[in-house]
């Protein structure tokens, strides 16, 4: 456990100076949360814009030949990937905090009324989306790189694409059936849930990505 957290400090420190890129993409969600005045839909467009930076850490690695410097590192590759994917889900928990936090003073300012059951619900919904996404995406970026692997950082926004489209599609009961599930009406219950979620697609993600980077050469 020691040489994850080594190797955590060690990608924090690589993602460093780019972390005023990260604040720059915070931006257009900013703008989006003040159109839509909601802050669910506000923190899952978010979510999915910060899903995109998951592979800035790939990227400073391959460009800068890195490789060689984790090769010489006294740990091995499943503490490589461990470590990368509690560096991402560290970054994805701090953003979450951060989104819904400048949803609900923009809805503040805005004098739109929320209640504090819409904002737990925004930060499971985006803590689910963020860590669906990049369960998927950091497979890929081990498989592939971070540049070679650029195209599926735009995977969130195929998958937001397609759950709007599945949305605009259900019919007025289907989505009163939806709405009669108990544990959609109890936002701790969703909180749960999505932590849940998240552990179980980051568990089933690490032992895809750890075989994946062990057969790499």
């Amino acid at each position: 456990m020691t040489n994850i957290l080594k190797l955590v400090k060690l990608d924090f420190a690589l993602i460093k100076p780019y972390i005023k890129i990260i604040f720059i993409a915070l931006l257009s969600p900013l703008i989006v949360m003040y159109t839509m005045r909601d802050i669910i839909s506000g923190t899952i467009f978010c979510m999915c814009i910060m899903a995109i930076t998951s592979g800035y850490t790939f990227s400073v690695v391959e460009k800068n030949d890195l490789n060689r410097l984790y090769g010489l590192l006294p740990v091995g590759r499943k503490d490589i990937v461990s470590a990368r994917y509690l560096f991402i889900a560290l970054e994805g928990l701090i953003l979450n905090f951060i989104g819904v936090s400048a949803n609900a003073i923009i809805l503040t300012i805005l004098k739109v009324n929320f209640t504090f059951s819409d904002i737990l619900i925004g930060f499971s919904v985006g803590h689910v989306v963020y860590y669906f996404f990049t369960a998927i995406q950091l497979p890929l970026f081990f498989k592939f790189g971070g540049i070679k692997g650029r195209f599926f950082s735009f995977l969130p926004f195929l998958g937001i694409f397609s759950i709007s489209e599945v949305a605009k599609r259900m019919s007025t009961d289907k989505l009163a059936e939806l709405s009669s599930i108990a544990i959609i009406n109890n936002p701790y219950g969703i909180l749960i849930l999505s932590i849940l979620f998240g552990i179980l697609s980051y568990s089933i993600s690490v032992g895809i990505s750890q075989k994946i980077f062990s057969r790499l050469e």
